[in-house]
């Protein structure tokens, strides 16, 4: 059975199936990486670990290091090849665009802190002030386009509560003619349900109703409607000494 050994990068034990010096992947990885890193910059391999171990960039001091393997990148000098340290990827990419050269740092420096303000470009309306009116320009225009969709929403509400209106007024004068005609009806049918000879043929209550669909709409006057409907169709108004009653009509309901 295989003894467990340490690994030689991070110290964790493990059993090795074969001549493994590391305990997996990560750390051959990660030594790979060192030698790599100590053969480029001719430094041992403490001093390798040394300056991947940095944990913010020399100049920014920023904890980020930009690159993907989160490692700050190791600084040298391109005349002499001494390690200078462990940058980030904008400082690192700020030295090499400035060539190393002092003298373009300095006058990067220089760029920075002079009051610019005195420039032909800057005078007259600032940028700020530009920047400010055209907001404004546009806030005011998007208001404006704001208050006419009101407007015209709050005119369209209005139209639609003038029709609402103009269809509850029409359903009321509905609603009022149904109940004048339904009390019509029941004036009629009241004349109807006299009490009449025991042989006189009596008119159904629904051959009054059909008759009363029939004839009463738009008619000015329903009962005198349906007088004449029933008359039409044979019927005949019979007056007793206790009131009146239709007869002659044989029709099913």
């Amino acid at each position: 059975m295989a003894m467990a050994k340490d690994c030689e990068q991070c110290g964790t034990p493990f059993v090795p199936t074969g001549p493994a010096r590391y305990c997996g992947d990560d750390c051959r990885t990660e030594v790979q990486a060192v030698q790599l890193t100590a053969s480029t910059y001719a430094l041992t391999l403490e001093q390798t670990r040394a300056v991947r171990a940095v944990e913010a960039c020399m100049i920014c001091r920023s904890t980020i290091s930009g690159f993907e393997s989160g490692i700050f990148a190791v600084d040298h000098c391109h005349d002499t090849g001494v390690v200078r340290g462990a940058l980030c990827q904008s400082c690192n990419f700020l030295l090499g665009n400035a060539r190393d050269d002092v003298d373009v740092l300095f006058s990067a420096i220089k760029y920075l802190v002079k009051d610019h303000s005195t420039e032909p470009w800057n005078q007259g309306r600032s940028r700020q002030d530009e920047t400010a009116q055209r907001q404004e320009t546009r806030l005011t225009a998007r208001l404006e386009r704001a208050e006419r969709t009101l407007s015209a929403s709050e005119s369209r509400v209005r139209e639609l509560e003038a029709i609402l209106a103009e269809v509850s007024a029409d359903t009321a004068l509905a609603a009022r003619r149904r109940a004048r005609d339904a009390e019509a009806l029941d004036d009629f049918l009241k004349e109807m349900v006299t009490p009449a000879p025991p042989d006189s043929p009596r008119i159904p209550a629904s051959t009054v109703r059909a008759a009363w669909s029939t004839w009463s709409s738009g008619a000015t006057c329903p009962v005198q409607s349906l007088h004449d409907a029933l008359h039409k169709l044979g019927g005949t108004l019979r007056r007793t000494n206790t009131g009146r009653y239709w007869e002659g009509i044989a029709l099913r309901d």
